[in-house]
């Protein structure tokens, strides 16, 4: 296969949320995340690009994407890459989005995300959940697209082990029977917070917090508590300590 400018052109526009909708395609970059997704059995890969070095360093593993794998040179990589510094790699890869089954929040713990919009912080979301075993991660419509490049980078790989999918608000409080768990800065400490052995996370905007209609239907509020003198959290930081909490208790 040839890296035609057409397929240059179409590869570009996966850069942008438009277009990944439209296409339902999105990008990986790099060796280490870019093996994440071939060898997984979770996503249809759909082209393979990478430079002659890398093609012939791992050959034997890009066999059976013979078909799939185009070869160029560092120049026209760099012309499609979303990195400042374009890597060896690059592959285009069909989006899964899950259906919700309210059932499976009910199964162990999950998270919501409310609105966020920084790519790393959701990419580092995704990441601790992908440590701490939690399958299960819903968002709001309005938050960054789980498959923004730099959301991809920053999961590292975690999109093949997880069931990504959104919700409204509005349907997240129609949910009955939910531990729902909101991080906000007037919660009870969160030391003080009951064995629970599932729930729903909830982690809001960077900077205005979770929605009024989410906090007022959360069964359970929550606040880690400041020792020292940082103003606040990163969301996923706090995401972080939280998960930890909550899926340590005994």
């Amino acid at each position: 296969m040839v890296l035609t400018n057409s397929l240059k052109k179409f590869i570009k526009s996966l850069h942008a949320v438009k277009y990944r909708q439209k296409y339902n395609k999105f990008i990986a970059e790099g060796p280490k995340i870019c093996k994440e997704f071939i060898s997984g059995n979770k996503f249809n890969i759909d082209y393979i690009i990478c430079t002659q070095d890398w093609f012939e360093e791992n050959q034997t593993y890009l066999n059976k994407f013979e078909e799939k794998t185009i070869v160029c040179n560092d120049k026209d990589l760099k012309t499609i890459s979303a990195l400042k510094t374009p890597n060896k790699i690059l592959i285009v890869i069909d989006c899964i989005y899950n259906n919700l089954n309210t059932k499976t929040l009910k199964n162990g713990w999950s998270y919501y995300l409310d609105r966020i919009q920084d790519p790393g912080n959701m990419g580092a979301i995704l990441r601790i959940a992908d440590w701490y075993g939690v399958e299960n991660v819903t968002s709001s419509p309005d938050s960054v697209d789980y498959y923004n490049p730099k959301v991809v980078q920053s999961a590292m790989g975690a999109h093949n082990r997880l069931s990504l999918s959104y919700l409204s608000r509005e349907s997240l409080k129609d949910v009955n029977d939910l531990n729902l768990i909101a991080l906000c800065l007037d919660g009870e400490p969160l030391n003080t917070l009951d064995k629970l052995n599932n729930g729903v996370l909830i982690i809001g905007n960077e900077s205005k917090g979770i929605s009024g209609l989410i906090l007022q239907n959360a069964s359970h509020k929550i606040t880690i508590p400041k020792i020292g003198g940082a103003e606040s959290l990163n969301a996923s930081v706090a995401c972080g300590i939280v998960t930890h909490v909550v899926t340590s208790q005994k």
